[in-house]
């Protein structure tokens, strides 16, 4: 079995859709619309059903959409229509638009009337025909004559059949001929004359009434076009498609019965269609068993491999009547009984049950994927790992580092059905609580690399973004990575396909990033989903406004500071040290080398001067990079967290935290009095914080010992509140007041075991839990959601939590699936609340969360972990800066 058959088999449904039906359904009908006399088609159900009437029976696809302005608006506005039509098709269509659609004598028969298109495949090419009725008399002698009385080119041709009259137009491109013929009030149009001729012999089959009454239950209603599907015919059109004989994936459409009706949903960076489909339950056919099925989560699509080009998953709600289902199915193929007989020699030799251990262990989910390199596997989902494992491993042969390979055959097949029969017997691999199948051992091996080491489909930015068009929960998805499988569809396709695919000079079939079709399992049809991600460059953050070359990887900032009264500028530091600041505009201001990387936040005075620390030196410059008077300050013990700045008026104080002591100097650099060889028990956590509460100014240190130092300006002790817990600290602490109620202003941190510690400034002590944390989980207080009250933030496994101060109720949860790479960026709002930043580490992407824990539009996005986003002009937008990990930085606005 080849699974690239399956990425065909989308292909099928969606990118050959896109490069002949949509091109045709365009192309063909804004032409015909053009120059054909349309009746009002607001004459109830019988008047729409004579679009499909005359359909011959061998139609795969129809659709059906409006003449009006929504259509205008594809040609106008939507560049994922001109990728698929490729320039010269869109450009024609546009010529024939303007010169032909609004042309005053026809707009007044063409605008806002329905138009219908069927496809029909043939050896070498797929057919169309246009059915257009009409409520009023219109012979074809009087089509004809005023056609030519269009000044188009057209130059209108007699070409009489058998059957009846018919004439040709050539296409203002002089390569193709449409034929044009009347019969029974309704109007065709096809470049195809045998179309036309089986469309107007009435001795000739047409589309059954079942189909025609599926199809018109509905109209177009708010969708600008309708994809009708006869599943008959679908396999018969996946064979013509290819260049070789369909494979094993694709003949699961082979003996489908029933239709679908799908509504296209106008989306400038997608294709998405939704609705509805029927399919009768037989033992003959294996999809129809899925729609006795109730749709469930989708989970697989998590763990599956970043080389994943295509996979097709089932979920499973009730998986007693999904395998009733298979038994009838290998029944009627002959096959149960060799099976059975199978089965009772298993449990002669092996002890083992298929039917009452084997069958229960299998959980809700599996799924065939096939890799870039063409390499396949199969993901199942069992209940109970330790159980299944037990069951699995007493009819397997062990292989070296925890391979197993199963000791008979066909036991998926059995179990699963037809997308597991090429895994016959299979090698297979246990993780987690799944079971990972190969025909070969080293595919198992990359899979559980790739799988170490996160590198899932799931964790990277282009699937992230596509996986926001799907829905959640499904019973069949199959999922085509155009990138990852383009070298297989481009092989798998017969040349004119292969051609068109291919071509990045005249289509934009590369720039589309996966195609997915969902089925969920509804009354014993399906609502189904069909969906084809664009590159949208337009969209936030896809395109740069500007680069600046930083040689280096940043290792602090960018930051956005003002540069004077009227504009600002980015200050940042790459990995050789020098700091750099750039204009709004990507212009270099000035560069300074610095000793060592800056720690924690850089500070701006009142003054614009500002205040930055390294390890060994304590900076105060101004916005032109000089440094002031008294600076730069070799500091006596090495620092460890940028300096904490406090300014009244002339009255500027600078505190640095150096593990275990707190250095203290003036605006000029010189030590505070007061404040020599302060020291403290235990290493300071990050910044020292400064406040002011009931008449004292205060400087507040806490250390990883459990002690926090609350000092007044004079660097006299205040209060010294010991943590009533055994165990260190390892996160900044937090700080809340209100400057008359001391009872009401505290410090917050976390210890190692994720409790929370609370003291007020009249030393009350409070500790509570608030959720699961390890040792390594990171804590911050901000304002999230008002600017008032702080919310805590916490960031751990991946994973981003936070929670009100109030009553510790969750705001917002995030699952990253990664690594985080840093601890949480904070970027101040307008309104003073704040937008939580996070990178994460193994796939480089940058997330920004509004306060109600949605992502900002253009999120995630590709970035180093060192990032800002915010206001950088005058303008009100927002802009990120950062790194793609090429030594430059990028500015891009949103």
């Amino acid at each position: 079995m080849k699974i690239s058959s399956s990425a065909l088999f989308v292909l099928g449904l969606s990118r050959m859709r896109n490069t002949i039906i949509v091109t045709s359904v365009l192309f063909i009908a804004v032409i015909v619309a053009s120059v054909l006399y349309f009746a009002d088609l607001k004459q109830g159900d019988q008047s729409k059903r004579k679009l499909f009437t005359h359909v011959p029976e061998d139609a795969v696809f129809l659709v059906s959409f409006q003449n009006d302005e929504v259509l205008d608006d594809i040609f106008s506005g939507f560049d994922i229509f001109k990728a698929m039509l490729g320039d010269a098709h869109f450009q024609q269509l546009t010529d024939i638009r303007e010169q032909v659609l609004r042309h005053e004598l026809i707009s007044a028969y063409t605008h806002g009337e329905e138009i219908a298109l069927s496809f029909h495949p043939s050896k070498a090419q797929i057919d169309y025909l246009m059915a257009l009725p009409a409520n009023k008399s219109l012979t074809i002698q009087t089509l004809f004559n005023e056609v030519e009385t269009i000044d188009a080119g057209f130059n209108p041709e007699w070409m009489d059949s058998l059957q009846q009259q018919l004439f040709r137009m050539h296409l203002p491109d002089g390569k193709q001929s449409l034929y044009v013929a009347e019969h029974q009030g309704v109007l065709f149009a096809s470049f195809s004359a045998d179309l036309i001729n089986r469309a107007t012999d009435d001795t000739s089959p047409k589309l059954p009434d079942a189909a025609i009454t599926y199809f018109r239950q509905g109209n177009n209603g708010n969708s600008p076009l309708t994809w009708y599907i006869n599943h008959e015919r679908l396999f018969d059109f996946a064979g013509s498609l290819m260049a070789n004989k369909p494979g094993d994936f694709v003949r699961l459409l082979e003996g489908l019965s029933g239709y679908s009706t799908l509504r296209m949903n106008f989306k400038s960076d997608a294709l998405m269609f939704s609705g509805s489909s029927t399919l009768e339950v037989d033992s003959t056919q294996y999809l129809s068993l899925y729609s006795q099925q109730q749709p469930i989560e989708q989970t697989l699509k998590n763990i599956v491999p970043a080389t994943t080009a295509t996979y097709i998953s089932f979920g499973i709600s009730d998986f007693i009547r999904l395998h009733d289902g298979i038994t009838n199915l290998l029944t009627t193929r002959k096959e149960i009984a060799q099976m059975r007989e199978q089965h009772r020699l298993i449990r002669h030799t092996a002890k083992v049950s298929i039917q009452e251990e084997l069958l229960p262990e299998w959980g809700n989910e599996f799924a065939v994927l096939e890799l870039a390199n063409r390499e396949t596997l199969a993901i199942i989902k069992v209940k109970d790992s330790l159980s299944f494992a037990n069951t699995i491993q007493r009819i397997s042969t062990p292989y070296p580092a925890n391979l197993y390979r199963l000791n008979h055959s066909n036991l998926l097949y059995y179990s699963f059905g037809d997308p597991l029969k090429a895994f016959t017997r299979p090698y297979f691999l246990l993780i987690d609580q799944y079971m990972i199948c190969a025909n070969h051992t080293s595919t198992l091996r990359r899979f559980e690399t790739e799988y170490a080491q996160q590198k899932t489909l799931a964790s990277t930015l282009g699937y992230i973004n596509f996986d926001r068009l799907q829905a959640n929960r499904a019973n069949v998805a199959v999922f085509v990575n155009n990138e990852n499988a383009s070298n297989t569809i481009a092989r798998g396709l017969k040349a004119p396909f292969e051609a068109a695919y291919t071509d990045e000079a005249h289509f934009g079939y590369q720039k589309f990033y996966a195609w997915s079709f969902q089925l969920s399992g509804s009354s014993g049809g399906f609502f189904s989903n069909f969906y084809a991600k664009y590159a949208d460059t337009e969209a936030p953050g896809a395109t740069p406004e500007w680069t600046f070359d930083l040689h280096g990887r940043p290792v602090a900032g960018p930051m956005v500071l003002d540069y004077d009264h009227s504009s600002k500028f980015i200050l940042v530091q790459a990995s050789n040290h020098i700091l750099y600041a750039v204009s709004p505009d990507g212009q270099q201001l000035w560069n300074a080398q610095l000793p060592g990387p800056i720690l924690g936040r850089v500070h701006q005075l009142a003054d614009s001067s500002i205040i930055l620390t390294t390890a060994q030196r304590l900076y105060r410059i101004d916005t032109g990079g000089n440094p002031l008077p008294g600076f730069s300050l070799q500091l006596p013990h090495g620092a460890t967290s940028s300096a904490t700045v406090f300014e009244d008026g002339e009255d500027i104080r600078l505190f640095v935290p150096a593990k275990n002591r707190i250095l203290a100097y003036d605006a000029r650099g010189k030590i505070l009095p007061g404040w020599e060889n302060k020291t403290v028990t235990g290493d300071i956590l990050f910044d020292l914080k400064s406040t002011h509460v009931d008449d004292i100014n205060y400087v507040i240190a806490g250390t990883d010992a459990g002690r926090f130092y609350f000092f007044n300006y004079n660097g006299q002790l205040v209060q010294l509140t010991e943590a009533k817990t055994r165990t260190d600290f390892q996160n900044p602490i937090g700080l809340y007041t209100l400057p008359d109620e001391p009872s009401s202003s505290w410090i917050a941190t976390t210890d190692t075991a994720g409790m929370l510690t609370t003291i007020s400034f009249e030393q009350q002590q409070s500790r509570k839990v608030m959720g699961q944390w390890s040792a390594s989980h990171t804590f911050d207080t901000e304002n999230i959601t008002d600017n008032r009250l702080p919310e805590f933030v916490f960031t751990d496994n991946g994973q981003l939590s936070v929670y009100r101060y109030q009553d510790s109720s969750l705001v917002y949860h995030y699952d990253f699936g990664q690594r985080i790479a840093l601890r949480p960026q904070f970027f101040r709002t307008t309104s003073g609340t704040h937008q939580i930043g996070i990178a994460t580490a193994g796939n480089g992407l940058l997330y920004v969360f509004n306060p109600d824990g949605t992502l900002v539009d253009g999120f995630p996005t590709t970035g180093s972990p060192y990032f800002y986003f915010g206001k950088l002009h005058s303008d009100n937008r927002a802009y990120l800066i950062c790194s793609k990990n090429d030594r430059k930085l990028h500015v891009y606005q949103y």
